[in-house]
C-alpha cells in the first residue's frame, strides 16, 4: 500500500448538493487542479478558484458567481480557467482574472497548449482556439460525443470523448478521427472515456466500459491500442479489478509511474511492473483531479477536498 450541458439543475440529496452536467451527476467541490509555479491552482463548482500551497493550505480563494470551472491550465505568464456555457477567464502575471471572448456557449472541457496557441476541447465535438486576447478560432468535428480531454507534447496533440473516440493532430487544425469502439469491436469492451495524457513515449487513455469497471489503454504512436490491466492486490491479500472510474492521470517520469484518481476517493500507482500496482482509499470524497512536480502531487475532490502526498515513498 503506498502512501501518499447546458445550464445546470441542482439536486439536494441529504446534505450534498449534486450538479446535473452533460447528463452526469456531478458533487459540488473541485473539477480540475493544476500546477502553477511553486503552488497549485484548483477550481470547480460555485465559481470557486483556489490557489493551494504545496502544504496543501488554501491561501488565497476567489468565487464568480453562477459559474463552474470543468480546467485550468498554467504557464509562468498566466493562468486559464474555463467551464459551462463557454466560461473563460485568464489571470495575467499579477493574478487577477478577466474575462475573455470564448466564441462558444458549449461547455469548455478541457484546455492545452499547442502549436503556438491554445486549444479548448468543448462539448459537441467542439474545438476553440486563441490566446490571451481572446478565442476567436472555433471548429467542429464530426463526433459522437463530447470532447471531455485534451494533451499534447511539442509534436502532436490528443484528446478523447465520452462515447469512446480518441482524436490527434499534428497542427490544431487536421484532425484524424479513431472510433475506437467501432475498431477495436469483439475485441475490447465498449468504453466512455475520461481522460488522456500525452508523455514523451506513450498516449495514455483512461475511461469505463459499459459495465462501469475501470479501463487504461496505451500507445506508442496512435494506430495500435493496448490495454494495462488495473487488478490490484486489497490489504487482505486478493486481487480484484479497479472498482471506481478513473477520473485524471499523474505521472511521474523519474519513477515512470502513473498515478490514478478515481471516485470513491481511490488513488491507483500503475509501476512498470504490470503485477505491481497498488491502490489506496484516502478519503470517502470522490477525486477528480491530480497534478503534481518533481516531489509532491496533489490530489482533489468533490465537497472541496485536498490531499497533498509525497510522490515517493
Amino acid at each position: 500500500m503506498f502512501l501518499l450541458t447546458a445550464n445546470c439543475v441542482l439536486f439536494l440529496l441529504g446534505s450534498v448538493i449534486f450538479f446535473s452536467h452533460g447528463g452526469e451527476m456531478h458533487p459540488e467541490g473541485y473539477r480540475t487542479v493544476v500546477r502553477h509555479q511553486n503552488e497549485f491552482i484548483a477550481a470547480g463548482t460555485g465559481g470557486r478558484i483556489d490557489r493551494i500551497a504545496e502544504s496543501g493550505e488554501v491561501v488565497k480563494s476567489e468565487t464568480f458567481p453562477g459559474e463552474s470551472f470543468n480546467c485550468l491550465l498554467s504557464d509562468d505568464s498566466m493562468i486559464i480557467a474555463a467551464g459551462d456555457n463557454g466560461t473563460l477567464l485568464i489571470a495575467d502575471e499579477e493574478g487577477i482574472f478577466r474575462r475573455v471572448e470564448s466564441s462558444t456557449d458549449m461547455n469548455i472541457n478541457s484546455l492545452v497548449h499547442f502549436s503556438k496557441k491554445v486549444l479548448a476541447g468543448c462539448d459537441q465535438g467542439e474545438i476553440i482556439s486563441g490566446d490571451s486576447g481572446g478565442f476567436s478560432g472555433k471548429m467542429h468535428l464530426s463526433l459522437k460525443g463530447n470532447i471531455v480531454s485534451l494533451s499534447a507534447s511539442k509534436d502532436v496533440c490528443y484528446g478523447v470523448t465520452d462515447a469512446g473516440e480518441i482524436i490527434h493532430s499534428s497542427d490544431g487544425i487536421s484532425w484524424d478521427i479513431l472510433d475506437f469502439n467501432e475498431f477495436y469491436a469483439g475485441y475490447y469492451s465498449p468504453c466512455h472515456f475520461t481522460r488522456v495524457l500525452v508523455t514523451e513515449d506513450r498516449v495514455v487513455v483512461a475511461g469505463t466500459r459499459n459495465d462501469g469497471s475501470a479501463v487504461l489503454i496505451f500507445s506508442s504512436g496512435g494506430k495500435v491500442w493496448t490495454e494495462r490491466k488495473l487488478d490490484y492486490l486489497d490489504e487482505q491479500g486478493m486481487q480484484g479489478p479497479l472498482p471506481d472510474n478513473p477520473c485524471d492521470i499523474f505521472y511521474d517520469p523519474g519513477e515512470e509511474q502513473f498515478f490514478l484518481a478515481c471516485g470513491n476517493g481511490m488513488l491507483m500507482k500503475l509501476m512498470p511492473c504490470p503485477h505491481c500496482n497498488n491502490m489506496a482509499v484516502i478519503t470517502e470524497e470522490d477525486l477528480t483531479g491530480i497534478s503534481g512536480n518533481e516531489n509532491r502531487m496533489i490530489v482533489v475532490g468533490s465537497d472541496f477536498f485536498i490531499k497533498v502526498l509525497n510522490i515517493r515513498q
